[in-house]
């Protein structure tokens, strides 16, 4: 992760190159092209979603040295519970997404070049595992960094020449559909099935906390990955305006995930949109590279190291990290091929990944009663709730993202609650215990040591005013009563 020394300028930048992908720039626009500005409350929540995560929770989990999700898991209720977090995100999230750049970078190629769709996602996919594995987080962060800004321009620079190749303001504002520019147009039903869709997920986007832990300091690492959502949500708004300035250059029923590169073809002389194209395209590399680094952490290190060989060394795990880049590739290769939608591959990712795993990292950072068995039931029930509900037809309307989310809040509280903590947890609520400073060493809790673990991490508090007291329920965060 960088050694803890990556600054400002690589960790915003490799924010809003890994955010501003082809899901905000192909699917934005292309969304733009068919909802109109309704599709911005999209950018409204993960937006707001993370600044309010990073804000409250940023600290703690750079405090952590949090490198993955189920890192969390496993370190409060035990190592049985971080499985299938590292499951779901290595092969339900990590997996998708990466296949979902190479849908992206196949629809680059095919605008400029005649090669066929199927081989530009082979292409995409060969040239991103090299990539990957020759590479890592330095290499993405900064390279993320300075195509930041040939993103930046290129969006831009995008919207304005669309508009005038259009006739101009006065003509897109007059001829555009008024379901277009009409936000909420679409119900509001739908309006909350997309804020669902694209918010709770990202308390809980794995890349952002590998940002965050890889930056040199917490203000450092917040502030960067605060400024780089908010501009990656200004990128977000304005690719949605292109889809919808798109609106009077292409019929209706053209493929909505075209419109964005067929656009650039269209309105600038072949060297200018030839490099947009190219920057775009090694933009959607990185990114794809992102996805797979951090799934092959889960792999490797949550899985492999944590279940199969607790004592591997160094070159096992990056033996093991590079076969899990390969394997993960491969499978979002078949992804790729079998699902073209580039917005309908995010969807299922990031709702599924949230229902499952929002409700269990709240626990563990503000509920001390959450016990590992409730945690592994509602981890389950979600995504069982969800799958169910999407198979029932989405009834009502209502996108399986909200059963999802219920069920696994509802199970996690009343399994909890039934059920007493196993001798493997780590009896805290993080957030609360860092507030209180409790959280005054790098020595964070082990799963299995759950008393020796409370005692290292209050060492230095001992010597604060109140730690005469004797150390009860009421006076800590931490459980050092008898579990139960």
């Amino acid at each position: 992760m960088a050694d803890f020394k990556l600054g400002f300028f690589p960790i915003c930048g490799s924010i809003i190159a890994t955010v501003t992908g082809s899901a905000a720039l192909i699917g934005g626009a292309g969304k733009g092209f068919e909802m109109g500005i309704s599709y911005f409350v999209t950018v409204i929540s993960f937006v707001l979603f993370t600044i309010v995560g990073m804000l409250v929770l940023g600290p703690v989990i750079r405090k952590l040295r949090l490198f993955t999700v189920p890192e969390l898991f496993a370190r409060r209720f035990g190592k049985l519970s971080a499985l299938i977090p590292a499951l779901i995100i290595g092969f339900l999230y990590m997996t998708p997404t990466f296949g979902m750049q190479l849908v992206g970078m196949s629809s680059i190629l095919s605008s400029i070049t005649d090669l066929p769709f199927f081989w530009g996602i082979v292409l995409g996919f060969a040239v991103t595992l090299v990539f990957t594995l020759i590479g890592g987080m330095p290499s993405v962060a900064w390279t993320d960094a300075i195509q930041t800004i040939v993103i930046l321009a290129g969006v831009v620079l995008t919207l304005v020449m669309g508009i005038a190749y259009v006739g101009g303001p006065g003509v897109v504002a007059a001829a555009t559909p008024q379901h277009l520019v009409s936000f909420g147009s679409i119900g509001f039903t739908e309006l909350l099935n997309w804020f669902l869709i694209f918010g709770p997920f990202y308390l809980v986007w794995q890349t952002t906390w590998q940002r965050l832990t890889a930056a040199k300091s917490t203000k450092v690492g917040v502030s960067a990955v605060v400024i780089g959502f908010i501009i990656s949500g200004v990128i977000g708004l304005l690719a949605i305006v292109i889809g919808i300035t798109a609106v009077q250059a292409f019929p209706a029923g053209t493929a909505p995930d075209a419109i964005y590169t067929s656009f650039i073809a269209e309105i600038f002389p072949g060297s200018i949109g030839g490099l947009l194209m190219v920057s775009l395209l090694a933009a959607l590399l990185t990114g794809a590279t992102s996805f797979l680094l951090s799934g092959a952490i889960n792999i490797s290190k949550d899985i492999y190291e944590g279940w199969i060989n607790p004592q591997a060394k160094d070159a096992q795990i990056l033996k093991v990290s590079r076969l899990s880049v390969g394997f993960m590739a491969v499978l979002g290769l078949v992804v790729a091929l079998l699902v073209k939608d580039i917005i309908a591959i995010y969807q299922i990712a990031l709702a599924f990944t949230a229902s499952a795993l929002v409700a269990p990292v709240l626990a563990a950072m503000f509920w001390e009663r959450a016990t590992k068995a409730g945690v592994i039931v509602s981890t389950i029930g979600a995504l069982v709730a969800s799958l169910a509900w999407r198979l029932a037809g989405t009834p009502f309307g209502i996108h399986e993202i909200a059963p999802g989310l219920v069920a696994s809040a509802v199970l996690l509280v009343v399994v909890s609650l039934a059920t007493k903590h196993s001798d493997d947890e780590t009896v805290i609520a993080y957030y609360h215990a860092f507030r209180r400073g409790r959280l005054t060493s790098d020595k964070v809790p082990a799963e299995g040591q759950v008393a020796s673990a409370a005692e290292a991490l209050l060492a230095e508090a001992d010597s604060a005013p109140d730690a005469a007291a004797p150390r009860d329920s009421a006076s800590t965060t931490f459980d050092s009563k008898p579990r139960g």
